[in-house]
């Protein structure tokens, strides 16, 4: 091979070698969310834009729990070229400067069909959804406009029309009631729909320079008289003109009750349709409107009130990637592909020109009502209210529409929320020393326990020891145990007591998995144990569901599997019934709970209400329409759930206690005279007392460990009363970004874990050797 051809050889595989890295730069990495419109859609985009662009791949992927796992590659420092993920801290990745600011592009670029600035081609208010200032960091798709939705079948039969004003809806809901008729379905789970009115109302009276102030945190937008007669406003609405039960109704449940005949109006954003798809009767006819308004506001009486599901494009430092993902970006958001969009899954999207014949008939009123509208402004998305805020609009909304605060209270806890994140985000370190009391009582109570452990244990080691039973085949000598246990032990120390290590490190750190982390301390402990409202809350839910499900599953348990170790008529069937809840997980049963909690129609309310018209009882007819699913009506309704979920596990494992005791134990006692009764409490339970101690543990540790539950039954949006130590830990984690803070909570959720079983197991070894 001469110089010329080893030359030539090199100069190739140079190029190729170059193209495949060129290639594979040229590789897009899209997550999105798949809510109520899929990915269907946007992956069907892309395979048509790499047709467009040869050599470029875009991966577009997503599922409904996407956010989970692009937090964790955040947090990682793995950043995608642009995502579609709504409940992710884009405000701190934007003050973080992780995301870009389109607003130059949209100025700069034209759109996919040159003809006009790409800026110029969304809705009204479209662009403002994540708007900060003269930066636009939200690029809008899917176009949610929220509206009221009504039977317009009810309203032809009775003669009832629009209402424009406040006052003529008031006066058509007077007469909707007259005639039978719930006015409103509502659910009282999902904050975000009712509070449609109070920000429609608001924006009206106040108009876009009030609204400005409100979502920029500016002092006194709170408490301004006009955003306290909109939440007097909305408090008058639930209280008078909302069918019964809407304190734990969900979001799906009020849709179902418009389409199901039990109200004649809901309130809801403009993937109804798409939500409703295969539950709206063939001869339903849907009509929407637009909210009410004051005579004189200072808002526009077209106004809209949007939302819109956004792409965000971060700064991965690569300029030829960020090209290509507005490239992308400026054809998914192309007349054509809006087109696609509407015709696919029937809903609006935030692109001007897509002709009116592409909306569905249950979508025209939607169309016209967002083609008429001469302004729009779009809700604070609920990722961009800070932490304080946030939790008081979901702990203050329940109270405010029962009646149980005044809107003036509402105002002022909502200011000074607000007054709190100000203060917070200027002065990280700040602790207010609030539960001084309670901290002081709790950490003396761990120290006590952990004491009392550390002497008894110290004390049975000082006992002599008893004499080891003779082994099968001799000891293991060292080198052989290491081979054995050596394995398993380093696999289970680097996935699991080394990142716990670390996350005790993060326990001292502030760091919100952006930025450098900075050492704090004792700080996090400090707010946690002295300042926090949250954490004592849920301090307590935790320890009722230690103590509370415990002492009604255990008895249970214990009854049922004595029966069935006696003998009892269909034991082996009874026994099949009672496991198989274990059998689902706790999220298929959270599931099923939730269907049977609902207000109308459940499993519960009507078997009650059945119960009580077979038996004549005005007290079970009662339920008809009951809360169950209310923050003030949660935790009792989780102690059937509990018992349906627990007494299964625990019955076999006391079943499986009872058939290792001696059968002439029991004859004996026969033989004595002894009931059945007394053999139960003076053999059985005696000898059994190892398998009731243990399942005591798995209750403390599930008690303390509890998540999934109350997550799913309160929407992902837990009150203050409702939050457990796993609720709050996600939330501070995945929510708030507060990660140090997030570290220390799930320290001391295990200092507690730790102590109240070991304190169990200590308890039981003693008695264990006393018997």
């Amino acid at each position: 091979m001469n110089r010329a051809t080893l030359l030539l050889l090199l100069a190739r595989a140079t190029l190729f070698l170059g193209a495949a890295g060129f290639a594979r730069a040229q590789e897009l990495d899209i997550p999105v969310f798949a809510g109520g419109y899929g990915v269907g859609f946007y992956q069907d985009a892309a395979r048509r834009f790499e047709q467009l662009r040869p050599g470029v791949k875009v991966r577009v992927y997503g599922d409904p729990r996407i956010e989970d796992k692009l937090r964790i590659r955040i947090i990682d420092g793995d950043y995608p070229d642009a995502a579609a993920v709504p409940y992710v801290d884009w405000p701190s990745l934007i003050r973080a400067g992780k995301v870009l600011d389109l607003a130059g592009p949209l100025a700069r670029l034209r759109d996919w069909e040159g003809d006009a600035r790409w800026g110029e081609t969304f809705q009204p208010g479209a662009l403002d959804s994540w708007r900060v200032g003269e930066k636009i960091y939200g690029l809008p798709f899917t176009y949610s406009c929220w509206s009221i939705f009504y039977n317009r079948g009810l309203f032809q039969e009775h003669g009832w029309s629009v209402p424009r004003t406040w006052d003529e809806f008031f006066g058509l809901c007077a007469r909707m009631k007259a005639a039978g008729i719930a006015p409103l379905s509502l659910p009282g789970t999902r904050w975000l729909y009712p509070d449609a009115i109070l920000r429609s109302a608001f924006y009206n009276l106040a108009g876009p320079a009030g609204w400005r102030a409100m979502t920029e945190l500016a002092p006194g937008a709170r408490s301004d008289p006009r955003y306290v007669r909109a939440a007097a406003l909305l408090q008058r609405v639930m209280r008078e003109d909302v069918a019964q039960g809407w304190e734990g109704e969900t979001a799906t449940g009020a849709e179902l009750d418009l389409l199901q005949g039990r109200a004649a109006m809901t309130i809801s954003g403009s993937w109804f349709l798409s939500e409703m798809s295969g539950r709206i009767p063939p001869d339903f006819h849907l009509g929407t409107m637009n909210f009410p308004v004051f005579p004189g506001g200072a808002g526009d009486p077209t106004t809209i009130q949007v939302g819109a599901d956004c792409f965000f494009v971060f700064n991965t430092g690569r300029p030829e990637r960020t090209r290509l993902t507005l490239e992308f970006l400026r054809f998914l958001t192309s007349r054509g592909r809006a087109e696609a969009f509407v015709r696919l899954v029937d809903g609006p999207v935030a692109v001007r020109g897509v002709p009116l014949g592409a909306f569905s008939p249950g979508l025209r009123d939607t169309e016209a009502m967002i083609e008429n509208a001469r302004a729009a402004f779009a809700m604070p998305n609920e990722s961009m209210q800070p932490p304080f805020l946030r939790q008081a609009l979901v702990d203050g909304s329940l109270p405010l529409m029962t009646g149980r605060i005044t809107p003036e209270a509402y105002a002022r806890n909502l200011e000074a929320a607000a007054e709190h994140d100000r203060v917070d985000l200027v002065h990280p370190g700040t602790v207010e020393y609030r539960h001084t009391g309670a901290a002081v009582a709790l950490l003396a109570v761990l120290a006590a326990l952990f004491g009392w452990l550390g002497w008894a244990n110290l004390g049975w080691r000082r006992r002599p020891p008893a004499p080891d039973p003779e082994p099968y085949f001799g000891r293991l000598r060292t080198p052989v145990a290491l081979g054995f246990v050596g394995p398993s032990l380093l696999l289970y120390a680097g996935l699991v007591i080394g990142p716990a290590l670390v996350a005790v490190g993060w326990a001292f750190t502030h760091w919100d998995g952006l930025g450098p982390r900075s050492w704090v301390g004792l700080l996090n402990f400090r707010w946690l144990l002295f300042d926090s409202d949250v954490f004592w809350a849920a301090l307590r839910n935790n320890l009722f569901l230690m103590v509370v499900p415990a002492a009604v599953v255990v008895p249970l348990a214990l009854l049922c599997a004595a029966l069935i170790h006696r003998g009892v008529w269909g034991a082996g069937f009874f026994r099949a019934v009672f496991l198989f809840p274990n059998l689902l997980g706790g999220i298929a049963a959270t599931l099923l709970w939730l269907g049977a909690y609902k207000p109308h129609g459940g499993l519960v309310n009507a078997g009650l209400v059945s119960l009580g018209r077979l038996l004549g009882s005005p007290w079970l007819q009662s339920f008809d329409n009951y809360p169950w699913l209310a923050p003030y009506h949660l935790y009792a309704a989780l102690i059937p759930i509990y018992l349906w979920m627990a007494c299964g596990f625990n019955l076999i494992l006391y079943l499986a206690a009872m058939e290792g005791i001696d059968p002439q134990l029991y004859e004996a006692a026969e033989i004595e005279g002894a009931s059945a009764w007394r053999q139960f409490f003076t053999i059985t339970l005696p000898l059994i007392r190892e398998a009731i101690v243990i399942s005591a543990i798995f209750l403390v540790i599930a008690g303390l460990n509890a998540f999934e539950m109350i997550w799913l039954l309160t929407s992902q949006a837990p009150t203050t009363a409702s939050h457990t130590l796993g609720t709050f830990l996600v939330t501070t984690m995945f929510k708030n970004f507060e990660i140090g803070r997030a570290a220390a909570l799930a320290v001391v959720l295990f200092l507690l874990v730790f102590a109240g079983s070991a304190a169990v197991w200590r308890t039981l070894r003693r008695e264990a050797i006393e018997l």
